[in-house]
């Protein structure tokens, strides 16, 4: 779902709790033909600043980031955040969520929450107020290509 989500025109931000997911992700995503790079706490700064830069510049469409990017990351043209790992506190769902539709500019979050995970992220977004719903998705599903002509 995730390849899926991110094969289209436009800038995606994708949310990992762990660094080797990261990596694997941005790893996965690149050999299915979706440029993708990582961003998380064990590159150096200048890594970090490079992997960065290949997304604001548009030498990658992908950037998978651990919440190390969730609060200090700004790029204007982020126009579809994944949370392939949901988060388990509100404020960081709510500072990954904000990394989309900046600067006046409308942006669309996408959670992935496995079944056994349903109730905690509904008790989540209650936290944070935050109206969503939970639509049962597979690979290849329509609801996919919503979600991509939105954008």
């Amino acid at each position: 779902m995730i390849r899926e989500l991110c094969d289209r025109n436009g800038k995606t931000l994708i949310f990992t709790r762990t660094r080797a997911f990261a990596e694997m992700l941005a790893d996965q995503l690149d050999d299915a033909g979706i440029p993708a790079t990582s961003l998380h706490g064990d590159l150096n700064q200048n890594r970090r600043t490079r992997n960065l830069q290949m997304l604001t510049s548009g030498r990658v469409d992908v950037l998978v980031a651990t919440d190390v990017a969730a609060r200090g990351i700004h790029v204007d043209d982020i126009d579809l955040v994944i949370q392939a790992d949901a988060p388990d506190e509100y404020k960081t769902y709510l500072h990954r969520s904000g990394r989309t539709g900046r600067a006046g500019r409308a942006g669309t979050v996408v959670t992935i929450v496995p079944k056994t995970r349903q109730r905690r992220m509904s008790e989540l977004l209650d936290r944070a107020d935050i109206e969503a719903e939970m639509i049962p998705v597979r690979p290849g599903d329509a609801v996919i290509s919503d979600v991509m002509r939105v954008n």
